[in-house]
């Protein structure tokens, strides 16, 4: 009866230890704009030194990637977030993709013309900010350690 008593002990503890374990373990990535590349960078295989610059540049870069998301993300009411999220979901349920399910999405936000400018601008700015972490690292690594990222860059015209 005692070794029961154990073993039924020992399992409420690991079914409340291991959830909380892993949540734990998780980083808050739906706020964090740099948990992609992040993510890309730990399964690059990179060399250690590559691997700390490559982390100083993102970090250096955090910030400012925070402050634009969130300017961005500061332009949608609940209820367009909501919309949005049902959209998306829509769109990928019916194989919509590009510029098609981008219509559905943005025609279901019903955004109002000041919306739509505040949204605009947000996005420069973050694509903006997201081409400066690319450039910088870019300069950071060589050119197979950063091919081997797989980070999409926009190529410049007439360069």
């Amino acid at each position: 009866m005692n070794c029961l008593s154990r073993s039924l002990l020992i399992a409420l503890m690991a079914a409340i230890a291991v959830p909380a374990w892993a949540a734990a373990g998780k980083k808050d990535r739906k706020n964090d704009p740099t948990a992609r590349i992040s993510k890309k960078l730990d399964g690059a295989g990179l060399s250690a030194d590559s691997l700390a610059k490559a982390k100083k540049v993102i970090a250096d870069h955090a910030a400012k990637l925070k402050d634009a998301q969130a300017k961005a993300d500061a332009v949608l009411t609940s209820e367009q977030k909501t919309a949005q999220k049902s959209a998306m979901q829509a769109a990928k349920t019916a194989g919509k993709k590009g510029k098609e399910a981008k219509a559905e999405i943005e025609a279901a936000l019903k955004l109002t013309s000041e919306q739509k400018t505040k949204l605009a601008e947000a996005k420069q700015e973050l694509a903006k900010e997201e081409s400066s972490l690319n450039s910088d690292l870019k300069t950071a690594l060589s050119s197979d350690e950063f091919a081997k990222l797989g980070l999409k860059t926009k190529k410049k015209k007439n360069a």
